[in-house]
């Protein structure tokens, strides 16, 4: 498997960086998904963290964009873990039950 490399220059040292390098981190975990609200490290904003997810990185995906549109908040998929920006752990809930995960 061959890489292709983008060649930056500086004044002082040469630098190569990766072009077209993926992130796959991701495992299926085999418990139900659990829900937890985290402050820490965020500047005290409020985030619902969803974890232990069951499926495929694509489903979890889907899923997120699911859960942004229901609860109408921002969210992210990153470190194998769905982030929603607020308190919407009964958004969640209801919307996981109603989908049955």
């Amino acid at each position: 498997m061959t890489e292709e490399l983008e060649l930056v220059f500086s004044t002082e040292n040469k630098i190569e960086r990766k072009k077209n390098q993926k992130k796959t981190n991701y495992t299926p975990s085999k418990g139900p998904i659990k829900i937890r609200l985290e402050k820490k490290g965020r500047g005290g904003k409020t985030v619902t963290v969803l974890y232990n997810l069951p499926f495929s990185e694509e489903k979890a995906k889907t899923l997120m964009k699911a859960l942004q549109t229901q609860c109408a908040c921002g969210a992210t998929f990153k470190n194998s873990v769905i982030e929603l920006s607020g308190d919407n752990r009964e958004k969640v809930t209801a919307f996981l039950k109603n989908e049955t995960y």
